[in-house]
């Protein structure tokens, strides 16, 4: 059996070695439009902050790869497939048969299109190599715009502010994180990373960026001006539906798959940022190495009927921002149509979300990581909650050992 993964982030990574370990003779090629080996992309702001060497993120050395068999194609992506002959080619000529292929491409950065924006020093982080520009380009710098207050780029951000920057963030919501948090927790969590020196503008556009070959300064759309030696975009990823749309393959918001992570074309699978599974969200690492688990082993089954089915689990978010720690998982009722129950000090905030039969359907806790373990297998679990626990859990002194 011949299997074919383009792509070399957690999904394709994950998929070859549990193809691997599913089907010991299968001969399997990995394409990868990067040079670098698999590495771990969470830890890219520890590169940034330049506490970690770009080499110390890598997964596995390459001889783990051929130890097991794994063929890699480093800087080589998929130009071609033939569907009727099953045949892939190389963006370096090479041809390639397969039985089975895995999409699993990932996303791209989403970058506005403003006036100045190919001035130098502005970057967007989605690889290694991007992380390692942008903690080149930091260096000896003091002043950084930082647009987006996603979970990476927070990070990013206050990696910069490691390196001596005083860094802006810029976020056109009215508050920070608005799919992970409550209006409650992102105040308190503004207020904690303030304290670490990030600067915060809410409910703010950028119009422009200005400068001489080099970016000076963003201007915003109310007309002010703010003075930027770097400037790091960070608004979210789109899934690279490049190849799916070539092939004529179902997407929509991505690559839509079914139950078995196959898409519309028989033997072709998708997994990670590019895919589109019911009930599942893009965008998570915890959810693309899931998918790939499964997607790994449909590549290796040599018949349907040992294909096994995705489960999705209730997605969950986690920020640690200098000992600041944020879990948010599941549904937070950002409608109030159900029963949220919320406590907070000055340092930390808990809401949890009950269904109209009492289920518990999400919660996001901040500053603490009490209850997390508990509440996430509740959750899995889809526990019903007693009106006595439930108004209990209104406190911050809740006892986890009770629910």
């Amino acid at each position: 059996m011949n299997i074919v993964i383009a792509g070399f982030g957690v999904a394709g990574a994950t998929a070859a070695e549990t193809a691997r370990k599913h089907n010991p003779k299968a001969y399997i090629t990995l394409f990868s439009k990067e040079k670098d080996l698999f590495y771990y992309r969470l830890r890219l702001p520890e590169v940034v902050s330049g506490e970690l060497a770009a080499d110390k993120v890598i997964a596995h050395p390459l001889s783990w790869y051929e130890e097991r068999r794994i063929e890699l194609r480093l800087g080589e992506t998929l130009q071609e497939i033939n569907l009727q002959e099953k045949i892939v080619r190389g963006s370096t000529g090479s041809r390639q048969t397969y039985d089975k292929l895995l999409l699993a491409v990932g996303a791209e950065c989403n970058r506005p299109v403003l006036p100045g924006d190919k001035l130098e020093g502005i970057y967007t982080v989605r690889s290694l190599n991007d992380a390692w520009s942008l903690a080149l380009a930091a260096k000896g710098k003091s002043r950084a715009v930082l647009i987006g207050g996603g979970l990476l780029g927070l990070e990013l951000g206050y990696a910069l502010t490691k390196q001596g920057l005083k860094v802006t963030v810029l976020e056109r919501g009215d508050r920070l994180l608005p799919r992970q948090t409550t209006s409650a927790s992102a105040a308190l969590l503004c207020r904690q990373l303030a304290d670490l020196g990030l600067e915060f503008k809410l409910s703010t556009e950028t119009d422009r960026f200005e400068g001489s070959g080099r970016v000076k300064s963003v201007v915003l759309k109310d007309g002010s001006d703010l003075p930027a030696e770097v400037v790091l975009i960070s608004a979210g990823v789109k899934p690279t539906l490049g190849l799916a749309t070539t092939l004529g393959l179902k997407t929509e918001q991505a690559i839509v798959v079914d139950q078995y992570l196959e898409t519309s074309q028989p033997d072709i699978y998708a997994a990670g940022d590019c895919a589109q599974f019911p009930g599942s969200v893009g965008g998570l690492w915890t959810t693309s190495r899931a998918q790939a688990l499964v997607a790994g082993a449909n590549l290796a089954a040599t018949q349907p009927a040992d294909r096994v089915a995705f489960k999705p689990e209730a997605p969950s978010n986690t920020l640690k921002v200098a000992g600041i720690d944020l879990v948010a998982a599941g549904n937070l009722d950002a409608e109030g149509k159900l029963t949220g129950l919320e406590a907070s000090d000055q340092k930390t905030y808990r809401k949890v979300v009950l269904d109209q039969e009492n289920r518990l359907v999400g919660f996001t806790n901040v500053g603490t990581t009490t209850g997390n373990r508990e509440l996430n297998a509740a959750l899995a679990a889809g526990k019903v909650i007693s009106q006595e626990t439930a108004a209990a859990l209104a406190s911050l002194d809740f006892d986890f050992a009770r629910l």
